[in-house]
């Protein structure tokens, strides 16, 4: 498996699909399926798109920021149809060229649950190599650089923040929470600060069953619902799996999030998948038909 640094990141579209499916993240290839006058670049170039950053090019300019933003914001949403789109490139975005382009939006790793850990000690080092090989998008937070950076060298994202607990606020509904802070106080606020959300898939500490009693006692006291305090589980991890070295620790934690990921679709969910992939059909065929039209025009 290759490494990537930030100082040698891929430059084409075919490489950072490669960087991103290592880390697990989520991201789309935008290509341009068909032309109609002046262009930028021609039917067949791609490039691709994450949350935070892009790779390759459609020709810069205005065509290039409305693919990206709308590239993000489907992801955003866990868009994961494909999509085609059409960009006049005069009339919609101001640009010289005057032509028209067709884009087809790939989504690729947008079902994977999010799991996000805080702290990237030993035990969070040892669950990112187990984790990292599973299809999940996993993203360790922590205050300390220096040890993010051994984490991103397994290929797993991460985040630096100064006051971790601030950053709960941002993420997405539905995720995953794994705390394995160094701080018992910093455990603590971040246990209060996802409570408090009420709409994420699971919280996780890990610790002793006296710390998960005197935590509990103290979160009773400041939640605004005390019944929120049920979702908390510490400490975290199967009982089956016993063991205190890291390692032993990670698979424990990671048989657990494993059990709780295992969830299969309803019949009913994958009705609604047929049913907007029957649309999606649909609406590309009329966008085709209206851009091979302006092409003979032209």
């Amino acid at each position: 498996m290759q490494n990537w640094s930030n100082s040698l990141l891929p430059n084409n579209w075919l490489d950072a699909c490669q960087l991103l499916k290592q880390q697990q993240q989520p991201f789309c290839i935008a290509t341009i399926l068909a032309e109609a006058g002046s262009v930028p670049r021609s039917t067949g170039s791609k490039m691709v798109i994450s949350s935070q950053q892009q790779f390759d090019t459609l020709g810069g300019g205005n065509l290039e920021l409305n693919v990206i933003k709308h590239a993000r914001q489907q992801l955003k949403l866990d868009q994961q149809d494909n999509q085609i789109e059409r960009f006049s490139l005069a009339a919609d975005l101001a640009q010289c060229c005057g032509g028209a382009v067709q884009v087809l939006f790939e989504y690729f790793l947008v079902e994977q649950a999010r799991v996000y850990i805080f702290g990237a000690g030993h035990v969070s080092h040892a669950l990112c190599q187990i984790l990292s090989q599973l299809p999940y998008q996993v993203t360790v937070v922590d205050n300390r650089q220096d040890w993010l950076d051994s984490i991103a060298v397994i290929g797993v994202s991460t985040h630096y923040h100064p006051q971790p607990e601030q950053y709960v606020d941002s993420l997405p509904a539905n995720s995953y929470l794994v705390i394995l802070s160094q701080d018992h106080s910093l455990d603590f606020k971040l246990c209060l600060a996802a409570l408090q959300r009420q709409d994420f898939a699971f919280v996780g500490l890990i610790g002793s069953q006296t710390k998960a009693q005197r935590f509990a006692l103290k979160l009773q006291e400041q939640l605004s619902d005390p019944s929120s305090l049920a979702q908390l589980c510490c400490p975290i991890g199967l009982s089956e799996v016993s063991g205190k070295l890291p390692m032993q620790v990670a698979v424990s934690i990671s048989a657990q999030l494993i059990q709780r990921l295992n969830l299969q679709p309803s019949e009913q969910a994958m009705s609604n998948r047929k049913q907007q992939r029957q649309q999606q059909w649909q609406s590309s065929n009329r966008l085709r038909q209206q851009l091979r039209g302006e092409t003979q025009h032209d």
